[in-house]
């Protein structure tokens, strides 16, 4: 009884010990399978990771040039930007120069203007006629004027130009004057020395008389006395006559 009881025990454990080492073959194969699984996600991971890092230094590398790029560009804009603000400030500069400069002149402008206006009633007639076309051009009020400073200059200039010429030699003119002090105008021959003063005779050598520059313009003085003497210099200043000779004259020194 007792070795049937052994043998039986022997037929059980025959039969258990298979199916104990193919629970553990199931096991190993499915351990070796997750282990494959993990060993293949873990290279999926290094390789992402890799390809991730080579992305992250090509983006740094790429950051790294376009900053050097932009340092550069940054450094230009700044040198740039301080030579602009010099030229800006030296331009301001000049123009401030040029403003003082500018209004000093118009001051000295204007004085001349202011002078030459002045004087103009006191030329005679003859050379204010001439000098007509500038004066109108002399603002009276500098504020309400459009020409510019050179051409106001010009003017200026003009006037005491003309004027200049008109005191350095004698101007000879035929003229209408009333003599006599009456309202009877005759023709005369006027001879103008410069500025200073003039002599006048009729025609006839009968009227005579001097002109000299007064407070409102020239004033002319008929003096019969000496309608000789002033016809024979005007006939040797026309060349009328063969002789030359010297004929004397009032003069009015002031």
């Amino acid at each position: 009884m007792k070795a049937k009881t052994s043998a039986w025990v022997c037929c059980v454990l025959g039969l258990a010990l298979p199916a104990q080492a193919q629970n553990n073959v199931g096991d190993f194969r499915a351990k070796l399978s997750k282990w494959v699984e993990t060993r293949q996600i873990v290279s999926e991971e290094r390789s992402d990771w890799e390809a991730e890092q080579e992305s992250l230094r090509s983006t740094r590398d790429l950051l790294r040039q376009q900053k050097k790029i932009l340092d550069a560009e940054i450094q230009e804009l700044e040198a740039s930007s301080t030579t602009v603000d010099d030229e800006r400030r030296d331009l301001l500069l000049q123009r401030g120069e040029y403003q003082r400069a500018n209004a000093a002149l118009e001051s000295e402008i204007r004085g001349l203007e202011e002078e030459v206006l002045a004087l103009a009633p006191l030329f005679p007639e003859p050379l204010q006629k001439r000098l007509e076309p500038l004066l109108v051009q002399i603002p009276e009020d500098p504020d309400l004027t459009k020409l510019q400073l050179g051409q106001r200059m010009m003017n200026v200039l003009g006037v005491m130009a003309q004027a200049e010429k008109w005191n350095s030699t004698a101007t000879f003119l035929g003229e209408t004057r009333a003599v006599g002090g009456g309202d009877r105008k005759v023709q005369v021959r006027t001879l103008y020395w410069g500025l200073g003063q003039a002599i006048y005779v009729d025609a006839q050598g009968e009227t005579a008389g001097i002109a000299r520059p007064g407070a409102n313009g020239w004033v002319f003085t008929d003096e019969p006395d000496l309608a000789e003497d002033a016809a024979l210099l005007l006939d040797i200043y026309e060349g009328n006559v063969d002789t030359i000779e010297f004929v004397p004259m009032p003069v009015q020194a002031n």
